[in-house]
C-alpha cells in the first residue's frame, strides 16, 4: 500500500453571493485549489432562493493543511458573516500526494 498524508478538508457553505469574495480570501491565506458545488438546505438561518441563479447557497471544499484550514475557519467566523447562512467545518483526510494539495 502506498503511504499517506493526513491533510485537513475545510467544508465551508456559504451564500452565493460571497463565493467570489471568499475564494480571492482563501487564496491569499495559501490555498492551492478548491471544488465549488450548488447546493441548498436549512438550518440557523432561512431558506431563501435566488430568482435568477437557481441556488442559494455554494459548497466549497478545500484540501490543505492544518494551519490554512483554521484561518479559513477563523475568516468564515468573522462578525460581519454572523447574520448570514455561513458556516465552515473540517474533515480529518488522508491523500497518496499531498503536492497536489499544498503549495
Amino acid at each position: 500500500m502506498s503511504a499517506t498524508t493526513e491533510l485537513t478538508k475545510v467544508i465551508v457553505i456559504t451564500e452565493t453571493h460571497f463565493e467570489a469574495e471568499m475564494l480571492n480570501h482563501f487564496r491569499e491565506l495559501g490555498i492551492k485549489g478548491f471544488t465549488c458545488m450548488n447546493c441548498w438546505g436549512q438550518g440557523h438561518h432561512q431558506v431563501y432562493d435566488e430568482p435568477f441563479i437557481g441556488h442559494s447557497q455554494t459548497r466549497i471544499e478545500i484540501i490543505t493543511t492544518e494551519p490554512i484550514a483554521d484561518a479559513i475557519v477563523d475568516y468564515c467566523r468573522q462578525p460581519r458573516y454572523e447574520a448570514h447562512a455561513v458556516t465552515a467545518y473540517l474533515e480529518s483526510v488522508r491523500v497518496r500526494d499531498a503536492n497536489k494539495f499544498i503549495a
